[in-house]
């Protein structure tokens, strides 16, 4: 899943879940486990240099994905509960 897409799927969990709708756990750990492929990802990135973007935008693209990693944990707590 491209980061795009992945940013796009849980844009769209977000705005179901402001809707009042129910996310299902099976959905969130999906996502959850596509965030943290991304993040392994960027940070390898970062670390090894690649020239296949700037490290300033490998970095952005980094904070975004555990910006959302954060927002989805959150979520799954309250749909957990």
């Amino acid at each position: 899943m491209g980061f795009k897409d992945l940013v796009a799927e849980l844009d769209d969990a977000l705005r179901r879940h402001d809707k009042g709708k129910s996310l299902k756990l099976k959905e969130l750990k999906h996502l959850e486990q596509a965030l943290k492929k991304k993040q392994a990802k960027y940070r390898e990135r970062l670390n090894s240099g690649s020239s296949e973007e700037t490290p300033a935008q490998t970095e952005v693209r980094l904070r975004v994905v555990e910006a959302q990693l954060a927002k989805l944990r959150e979520l799954r707590e309250e749909a957990s509960l």
